[in-house]
C-alpha cells in the first residue's frame, strides 16, 4: 500500500480524461498551453472538471510580444472557475524577460489564493515559493544523490519528483549522455532478437543492457518498469519528498504497483 503522506498527481491529456478518473488519482490537466505570442489556449474539458492541477505548456517559439500580466489574470481566472489547487508550467525553453515577469505574477498571485505555482528545477533561481519538479529519470550518476542535492538547496517541502518511464538507446561512448528515445515496441523486439543479460542500476534505479550492431556500433539502453519506479519513488520518500507526478497513459500499466489497487478497485466506490 503507498506511504499516508504520498500525494500522486496523473498528468492527463484531455483525450484520456475518462481513463485516468477510474484511477481515483488527482488529476493534472494538460489541456492548456501559451502559444508564441504568450495568449492561453484551452482544449475542450467536460464542464464538471473540477479540482487537480492546471498544467500550461509554453510553445518553444520566443514568448514576448504580449503582456504578461494579462496572460497571469487569464490563468488565474481559469484557476478559480476550475477550482484548480495548483498551476504547473511545462518549460523547456531558457528564461526569458516575459517568462521571468509571469512567473513572477503567478508566484504573487496563486500565493494571495492559497495555490501553488510547480517550475521546473532549472527556474528554481526564479522563484521564492514555487514548487519544483524534477525528473526521475537519469543518465549517470546517482538519483539519491542527485535527490539529496536538491534537498540540501529548495527543502523537500518544495520538491516534486516526476516518474518519468525511462526506455532510451544510448551509442557507446556517449558524450553527452542523452539516449535516443525508443518506443515500448522496439524495446521489447530488442530483448526479444537479443537475448540479452538484462541488469539493475542500483545509481540509476533503472535496468539496462548492452548490445553491438554492425551498422551502429556499441549500445546501452535504459528502461524502466514497475519495479523501478517504485524504487525511485521510495529513494525519494526516503529524502523526504511526498509528492510525485506520473504522466498518464505513460506509466498506465504501471498504475497498480504505484497505486498498490487495480483500476477496477480504485474505481469502486467505497462502502
Amino acid at each position: 500500500m503507498t506511504h499516508p503522506s504520498l500525494r500522486q498527481f496523473l498528468l492527463t491529456p484531455p483525450q484520456q480524461l475518462t481513463q485516468a478518473r477510474s484511477w481515483g488519482l488527482p488529476l493534472a490537466h494538460m489541456a492548456y498551453r501559451l502559444d508564441e505570442a504568450g495568449q492561453l489556449r484551452q482544449s475542450s474539458l467536460p464542464a464538471d472538471v473540477k479540482g487537480g492541477l492546471m498544467l500550461v505548456g509554453v510553445d518553444d517559439s520566443p514568448v514576448g510580444r504580449s503582456d504578461p500580466r494579462r496572460t497571469v489574470r487569464e490563468i488565474l481566472s481559469v484557476c478559480q472557475a476550475r477550482n484548480f489547487s495548483g498551476v504547473i508550467l511545462d518549460l523547456e525553453q531558457p528564461p526569458t524577460h516575459f517568462l521571468a515577469q509571469l512567473i513572477q505574477g503567478l508566484e504573487e498571485g496563486l500565493s494571495l489564493r492559497k495555490r501553488t505555482l510547480f517550475l521546473p528545477e532549472s527556474y528554481g533561481n526564479y522563484t521564492r515559493r514555487a514548487a519544483l519538479y524534477l525528473s526521475s529519470a537519469l543518465s549517470g550518476g546517482s538519483l539519491r544523490r542527485r535527490l539529496e542535492q536538491a534537498v540540501d538547496t529548495y527543502g523537500a517541502h518544495r520538491l516534486v519528483l516526476c516518474l518519468h518511464r525511462a526506455r532510451d538507446d544510448f551509442f557507446l561512448p556517449s558524450v553527452k549522455g542523452r539516449g535516443r528515445p525508443i518506443s515500448q515496441e522496439t524495446l521489447d523486439r530488442l530483448i526479444h532478437r537479443l537475448h540479452p543479460s538484462i541488469f539493475f542500476s542500483q545509481d540509476l534505479c533503472a535496468h539496462y543492457f548492452t548490445y553491438m550492431s554492425r551498422e551502429t556500433g556499441a549500445h546501452f539502453v535504459l528502461f524502466d518498469d514497475g519495479e523501478s519506479l517504485l524504487k525511485k519513488r521510495a529513494i525519494a520518500q526516503e529524502a523526504g519528498l511526498t509528492r510525485f507526478f506520473l504522466l498518464y497513459p505513460e506509466v498506465e500499466e504501471f498504475l497498480p504497483h504505484l497505486t498498490g489497487r487495480d483500476r477496477e478497485a480504485a474505481a469502486a466506490p467505497a462502502l
